[in-house]
């Protein structure tokens, strides 16, 4: 049974300056320990333990992750399905003139996102699809599901995340992407072109986005996350982790691990 959504758990035991992480899917962002610092615009929001983070699928961030007694914890809990049109709309009507993306929640908003962070896998889908709508209803009613979801609408940027998720280490050809879906190269192309994105930029980002989820959960040599992260190069996917994130891999274990 494929995830509706995924929660992933980030630790810091030093500051940790990131640039451009990539947030594949539209995610709430609750930090549990320290402040992460988020850059909006000319400005820098606090995000601390009181309010979430709010960020749409296929965006970047750009944040610092500030510890608090050696400690930054934060819990990201990315949704893999959609509202429906109908909660987006009401999201819309619900909307104050607050447009940045940190909202100050309450009780009934902790108690239903700790929910789906403890939610069983083994639950029917169909239950586990209540509980992910009632927080869903919840931010729409808040004025606030909006800034998650534009549209009910599948992108084609999330139907290649999707295929790309599933085998990150794989070699994924367009060539091979395209006969996945029975297209042409040309319409592929054409249809990301329409999105503003290419092909290579949505596969780099999917990765790069797993390579954190993977330094979190154990210590990797460079060699062998090049290698799960679907890179031939130890050198170029180091090259890539630098560009993208402005230090390098040793450079981010260390802050993981004082």
């Amino acid at each position: 049974m494929s995830a509706i959504i995924q929660c992933i758990h980030y630790t810091g035991q030093k500051s940790q300056q990131l640039r451009n992480v990539p947030f594949i899917y539209p995610s709430i962002v609750w930090v549990q320990t320290g402040v992460k610092k988020l850059q909006w615009q000319n400005d820098w929001i606090n995000i601390n333990p009181k309010n979430w983070l709010l960020t749409p699928g296929h965006s970047q961030q750009t944040f610092i992750n500030q510890p608090s007694q050696a400690i930054f914890s934060s819990l990201q809990l990315c949704f893999l399905t959609k509202p429906t049109t109908e909660l987006i709309n009401r999201s819309h009507r619900h909307a104050s003139c607050h447009t940045t993306p940190d909202y100050l929640f309450d009780p009934a908003g902790e108690y239903l996102f700790m929910n789906l962070v403890n939610m069983p896998k083994s639950l029917p889908r169909n239950v586990q699809e209540c509980m992910v709508n009632a927080l869903f209803e919840y931010l729409a009613n808040m004025g606030k599901l909006h800034l998650l979801f534009s549209s009910q609408d599948l992108s084609w940027r999330d139907k290649l995340a999707a295929l790309f998720r599933q085998q990150p280490s794989e070699h994924h050809s367009i060539e091979s992407v395209c006969q996945h879906f029975g297209l042409s190269k040309s319409t592929l192309i054409r249809r990301l072109r329409e999105e503003s994105t290419q092909f290579r930029e949505v596969l780099a980002e999917l990765r790069m986005g797993y390579a954190l989820t993977l330094l979190q959960q154990q210590h990797y040599t460079q060699l062998d996350l090049a290698q799960l992260c679907g890179y031939q190069s130890e050198t170029r996917f180091a090259q890539r982790f630098k560009k993208q994130f402005g230090l390098s891999l040793k450079e981010y274990q260390q802050t993981i691990n004082s």
